[in-house]
């Protein structure tokens, strides 16, 4: 069963880019300009390139599975000519309403990339993410592959650094997250998992919850607002149970 990827790029000037293609689940796709030609815009092509030196205000990205809704958002971000993030992107399933201000608006130029990551929302232990903005411009996407009753250390997905290695001395300012298992994080009790993602300092002091959303919801998957400090050794775990 395929599933496809759609992207509501609104810049600036006023001008709206459509972007839309097959992706591969659990892993990041890059979107393209829709190629149907439904919409008059050419296709097959970067964001960066078809909207060269626009300024992206707005995007949501929506999931769909071929005659099923079982398609759920994890993360879409903008990824720079270097290969590094350079903003984030809200998104969410079949359903999902709005077109979502960017927090930090980017100038569109060739290399720029819009990537997504999807999952099927199942029974079963999947993969969690965390996408976060810090104070001073820095982003990044954690994930981590959930094992049931035991402690998972999520890592980015660019670098393969821990929280603390790769956001050292930032400031988280918002983040969402999401798992998309049809029954939760933790649905077996209260014995062996957490409903919450956390980050815990080398000592273990809690710093920070995050409840998760499944990425399908009627609206786009939403920033929460929080503010933490993160130093080196701070650690993002995921442990769930089935």
């Amino acid at each position: 069963m395929a599933t496809n990827a759609s992207a509501i790029c609104k810049f600036s000037d006023g001008s709206v880019v459509y972007m839309r293609n097959d992706i591969t689940l659990d892993a990041a796709t890059e979107l393209l300009s829709d190629a149907s030609g439904l919409v008059n815009q050419a296709g097959g092509l970067s964001l960066g390139q078809i909207a060269q030196g626009r300024l992206l205000t707005h995007c949501g990205i929506k999931i769909q599975s071929d005659g099923a809704t079982t398609g759920s958002f994890s993360y879409s971000a903008l990824v720079g000519i270097g290969g590094d993030l350079i903003g984030l992107v809200q998104g969410g399933g079949t359903n999902a309403q709005g077109l979502p201000a960017l927090k930090r608006p980017v100038r569109m130029m060739t290399g720029i990339k819009l990537n997504v990551f999807a999952q099927t929302v199942a029974v079963g232990v999947q993969i969690a993410t965390v996408a976060v903005y810090t104070r001073s411009g820095k982003v990044d996407v954690f994930q981590g592959t959930v094992v049931d009753a035991t402690d998972v250390s999520m890592t980015s997905v660019i670098s393969g650094s821990t929280l603390g290695e790769a956001l050292v001395n930032q400031n988280v300012l918002c983040y969402y997250a999401t798992y998309p298992a049809t029954n939760g994080l933790a649905d077996t009790g209260v014995a062996d998992g957490v409903n919450a993602l956390y980050v815990e300092s080398a000592t273990g002091q809690l710093k920070s919850m995050m409840y998760i959303t499944k990425g399908t919801g009627d609206i786009m998957t939403q920033f929460v607002d929080e503010t933490f400090s993160i130093v080196q050794n701070d650690t993002l775990t995921a442990r769930g149970n089935v």
